[in-house]
């Protein structure tokens, strides 16, 4: 043992003179920044690319799509179960594209990417107000699922992670929180092409929406990483008295990544945690709509809350106003109380919103459960980046990032699935809801266990002596 330990100490030692060494040159470095991009960061052009990409693209598959689902489902004449499963298929090539799309935002360019995907996304909006059978349903919801819903949440996460350090979590929240607010304007839009013109015209209206809002800013401004402008993320060179992150968690600056993380069980019970809210967002998000109105299925009319498609409309933009402020409120959680506080509202927001839910026939439940959920869901998108760097540092990030996302997307699928299918069997909802309260329960124990878990596998690697991390994610050689 003694023989290991000064095996172990020169090279801690040589970490921390490269420690010192780093920090003498971001010190430097940022001030050389601070003249060359002036008192406006580029970062926050990403920002604002991922939060209308998020606002169009993004919420148009997840949030707008719910208030079809009575118009498809009467005009082609498929059950409720049929519609669900189409939308779970989205949800299921996402988790693939994951995989993917992760690697490739950290190795090729994200304008190239995220204008591919803003164009895919037209063009499957307008296909979408010609579809007339089941099976074209499905053929469009596989391929948005493999290039939109993957695609645009994955893009966002990561580009916003890689180019902040202090305030992640606040960048990262407002790019997110483009889906609350595009789900509002677009809901308005949707609604009133719903009862008017029709379902059809509604997607082609969205098609263009996505086009001319979402693809100037991605085709020009979007870049992988500050460095290839020659700058350094947001807050590097600052020391902690300068500007002090808050949080409770201390950053990870060493060397994890996946292939360290694949074999380790605490990482996988934060995956257990995603798969336990991907289940919560696709049973509410699926069917929260239509759980307000009635709906009529082989002739029969299900009355399930008995609101006017109006009032439910309404009712919806309030949950979506609310993710507005929930994504916001959240980042700042994180990073100012940290993993556990977050997780805990967060968890507690999505359980009272399944009880609310159970009541769908009274004026006040609707309008707890958009409140609570509106704030809850905010996890599914929120919650993956920010706990897995706070976790376990930048080293791959893509990759794990994808990751956590796909099983996250796979939780989802099942949760669309079994919820339609449950609503089949019982003509109600409420079996679905319990599903979501016992899933929001467990999501929230796991997440938590997670955290001490995680410091574990972090101190385990730093005995092992991995190499150090710089401020992109990159090893210190």
């Amino acid at each position: 043992m003694a023989a290991r330990d000064e095996q172990n100490t020169p090279g801690a030692e040589q970490g921390t003179r490269q420690a010192d060494v780093r920090e003498a040159k971001e010190a430097e470095t940022a001030t050389e920044q601070g003249h060359k991009q002036g008192r406006f960061f580029y970062g926050w052009w990403i920002v604002v690319g991922g939060f209308l990409i998020m606002a169009t693209c993004y919420t148009v598959f997840i949030n707008c799509i719910p208030l079809f689902q009575e118009n498809i489902v009467n005009d082609l004449k498929i059950s409720m179960g049929d519609f669900n499963t189409g939308v779970s298929l989205c949800t299921v090539l996402a988790i693939v594209a994951s995989l993917v799309i992760g690697p490739l935002a950290e190795k090729r360019s994200v304008r190239v990417l995220g204008s591919i995907t803003v164009i895919v996304t037209f063009i499957i909006l307008v296909l979408f107000s010609f579809m007339d059978q089941l099976w074209q349903l499905y053929a469009l919801c596989v391929v948005a699922g493999m290039v939109v819903v993957a695609g645009t949440r994955l893009f966002v996460s990561v580009l916003t992670t890689n180019w902040f350090t202090l305030k992640r979590g606040l960048a990262v929240s407002i790019a997110l929180a483009g889906s609350g607010f595009g789900g509002v304007a677009l809901t308005e839009v949707t609604t009133r092409m719903l009862e008017g013109p029709g379902w059809r015209p509604a997607f082609l209206v969205l098609a263009f929406i996505c086009l001319v809002v979402a693809l100037p800013i991605t085709a020009i401004m979007f870049r992988n990483r500050p460095s290839s402008l020659g700058l350094e993320p947001y807050g590097v060179g600052q020391t902690e008295a300068a500007k002090p992150d808050r949080s409770p968690d201390k950053p990870v600056t060493v060397s994890v990544g996946w292939r360290f993380l694949r074999k380790s069980g605490g990482f996988w019970l934060l995956i257990l945690g995603l798969v336990m809210m991907g289940i919560v967002n696709g049973a509410v998000i699926t069917n929260a709509v239509t759980n307000m109105k009635s709906v009529e299925l082989d002739g029969v009319l299900i009355v399930l809350g008995g609101h006017s498609p109006e009032w439910a409309g309404r009712v919806w933009m309030l949950y979506l106003a609310m993710v507005i402020v929930g994504k916001v409120v959240l980042g700042a959680l994180y990073d100012r109380f940290g993993m556990k506080a977050g997780t805990l509202v967060g968890s507690a927001a999505c359980l009272l919103a399944g009880i609310a839910l159970c009541f769908p026939a009274t004026d006040i439940a609707p309008i707890l459960a958009a409140l609570f959920f509106g704030f809850g869901t905010c996890m599914g998108t929120v919650t993956p980046p920010i706990m897995v760097v706070k976790e376990y540092g930048k080293k791959d990030l893509g990759l794990v990032t994808g990751v956590a996302t796909a099983f996250e997307l796979l939780g989802a699928a099942v949760g669309a699935v079994v919820s339609g299918r449950l609503f089949d069997a019982f003509h109600s909802f409420v079996p679905a809801w319990l599903m979501v309260i016992a899933a929001s329960a467990a999501m929230g124990a796991l997440l938590l266990l997670s955290i001490p878990a995680a410091r574990k596998i972090v101190a385990t690697r730093i005995t092992q002596g991995a190499p150090l991390l710089d401020a992109e994610g990159f090893e210190i050689a």
